[in-house]
């Protein structure tokens, strides 16, 4: 059976990479797109998927308003993306309901497609739907307590092992490169997860204005940077305020000095 999946974010990078890692998995055909909570509510009406893969947390909204608002017939199955609802996280776990953390890896995803294929043939999405509902208003009143600072809240990564670990989102000082793999890297830990630097960046929603690029595999917290030394030939070092020591690039190294804002 083929399941027509629709996925709904607000960060065309996630878009894009979720279309890749479906374009990957058999018998699932990718149908369409949306980028915002009312997109969302008429794509799921005009091209009826089966299972709607459905970002927490957008600019007009979030997907729990998406999902008060589907039909009562002809529900589709529905899969949260979150990178850091730990309210959701837990709400989601005690309901037996589908999420995956981002950033989203091809064996989770496609568990959970499975999921919601077995689901759709036993006509129990309705089912999935009332429990969701039923859940919404605690995340609700979670999400207002929170002030929903998604900015500055918790972040729950899921490391290449699979464990759950918690760090805060502000904690992240360096994101390094390494080969398919990128490490978050805070005072004290480090933490590799699958994917490249511009698509952590966007699906942990790290505001770009804090960080700048100093190496095509190197990517700074503004305010992690003690000092800039010029080193041999036309680079420079960066000097972190935890001691780490890091080359930038030579182009790299020259946008970094025009934008810092020295005197003197």
């Amino acid at each position: 059976m083929t399941m027509r999946v629709l996925t709904v974010d607000d960060e065309p990078l996630a878009l894009r990479r979720l279309e890749l890692i479906l374009a990957k998995l058999p018998d699932v055909e990718h149908v369409g797109s949306a980028s915002g909570c009312r997109e969302a509510i008429a794509k799921i009406a005009e091209l009826k998927p089966d299972t709607v893969l459905l970002d927490i947390k957008m600019r007009d909204g979030t997907g729990f308003d998406v999902l008060s608002r589907l039909p009562e017939d002809g529900v589709p199955g529905v899969i949260f993306t979150t990178a850091f609802d730990h309210f959701a996280v837990r709400a989601f776990e005690a309901h037996a309901i589908d999420y995956i953390l981002k950033p989203i890896e091809i064996s989770r995803l496609r568990a959970a497609i499975d999921r919601s294929r077995d689901r759709l043939a036993a006509a129990d999405a309705r089912e999935q739907i009332a429990q969701m509902r039923a859940v919404i208003d605690d995340l609700r009143a979670g999400y207002h307590e929170q002030g929903i600072r998604q900015r500055d809240d918790e972040l729950w990564l899921r490391g290449t092992a699979g464990a759950l670990t918690c760090i805060q989102r502000a904690d992240i000082d360096m994101i390094t490169a390494e080969d398919d793999y990128v490490r978050l890297h805070t005072a004290s830990a480090s933490y590799l997860l699958r994917g490249s630097i511009r698509a952590a960046q966007a699906d942990l929603d790290l505001p770009e204005e804090e960080f700048v690029r100093v190496h095509r595999r190197a990517l700074l917290r503004r305010s992690a940077i003690a000092s800039v030394r010029r080193s041999a030939g036309k680079g420079v070092r960066v000097i972190l305020r935890n001691g780490t020591d890091v080359g930038a690039g030579r182009v790299y190294a020259k946008k970094l000095l025009r934008s810092l804002p020295a005197v003197g």
